[in-house]
């Protein structure tokens, strides 16, 4: 085939098929086979797809960053190069900016964010998600902390890149919680593998949530609902403290009465029901109040009824 064109081999191609056969469909197959010798053989070297020029981003960074950049492919950041396109994908600059600077002087200065800077090339990408519209203004936000506080960019493999487990990034702030996952009720309790199934961000957003305390519902019931929708109601007969706020009686983070309680059950319920001198006295001895359940040994349906007899939410 050395010397001879694209088109003397399709219409060699064709002149051999018509005297050998000669008929409709042979002719026709000859005729395809042709264009393609054709299309290959006049299709120049350079129409080749060039390899992703995004695949030797950081080139320059490994000479003084090898760990970071050597690790960087296997993280979610550094997976997210084969995909997107242009300004989605996350490469050196894409987060860090123009390098150049840097490069020439080594100095960290010439690279370095401040908070706000940190801030801005994470939502520039992320802010297109509507969890994170809430972010400016937020309690976190306020609070000067940047992304960087709990995720790592680099380092981390694990969704969503937190530098540690929910509870325990969480627990760096807020350690007058550090005690809930250990004790007797509790709703960040531990596997034996250590893995929690009920998180912080399973009631809290740490972006910017809708309600107080960040949370992910307008209201603390709202939330409670999620899982508990049980006690939604509507009841034929509600138990006001229940339809205002869970947290009157429980305390969500854990406790060491059952139910998350506040107190035990008895006590808790002569915060509000401390005398009811007209059906029964309600002042608690080492007696039917303390035993068992206390007063839900009775009071069975605490959080509403819908039995016509249910006034007193016995029933």
């Amino acid at each position: 085939m050395t010397g001879v064109s694209g088109c003397e081999l399709a219409y060699e191609m064709m002149a051999s098929t018509s005297t050998a056969h000669g008929t409709r469909e042979q002719l026709l197959l000859a005729a395809v086979a042709a264009l393609v010798v054709v299309l290959v053989s006049s299709s120049p070297a350079s129409a080749q797809p060039a390899p992703d020029a995004r695949l030797g981003q950081g080139a320059q960074c490994r000479k003084c960053h090898k760990e970071v950049v050597d690790a960087f492919p296997a993280t979610l950041h550094g997976q997210s190069v084969k995909f997107p396109i242009g300004s989605d994908a996350a490469t050196c600059e894409a987060c860090h900016g123009n390098a150049a600077k840097h490069v020439k002087s080594g100095k960290a200065e010439d690279i370095a964010y401040n908070r706000d800077a940190e801030t801005a090339a994470c939502l520039s990408c992320h802010g297109k998600e509507a969890r994170r519209h809430a972010w400016n203004g937020s309690a976190h936000d306020r609070a000067d902390m940047s992304c960087r506080s709990c995720h790592s960019g680099h380092h981390s493999t694990a969704t969503p890149m937190l530098r540690l487990s929910v509870p325990d990034v969480c627990f760096t702030c807020h350690k007058d919680l550090q005690n809930a996952p250990y004790q007797r009720s509790t709703h960040i309790f531990r596997t034996e593998q250590r893995t929690v199934k009920v998180a912080c961000s399973s009631c809290h957003d740490p972006h910017g949530g809708q309600g107080r305390a960040m949370m992910v519902a307008s209201s603390t019931n709202q939330v409670c609902y999620t899982c508990h929708a049980d006690k939604r109601g509507p009841f034929l007969w509600e138990h006001p403290p229940v339809r205002e706020d869970c947290s009157t009686c429980h305390i969500p983070h854990g406790s060491n009465h059952p139910k998350l309680l506040r107190a035990q059950t008895h006590m808790l319920c002569q915060s509000c029901h401390l005398f009811m001198l007209s059906r029964h006295q309600t002042v608690a001895g080492f007696d039917v109040y303390t035993f068992n359940r206390g007063c839900v040994n009775c009071h069975s349906q605490i959080h509403g009824s819908n039995h016509p007899s249910g006034k007193g939410l016995t029933n």
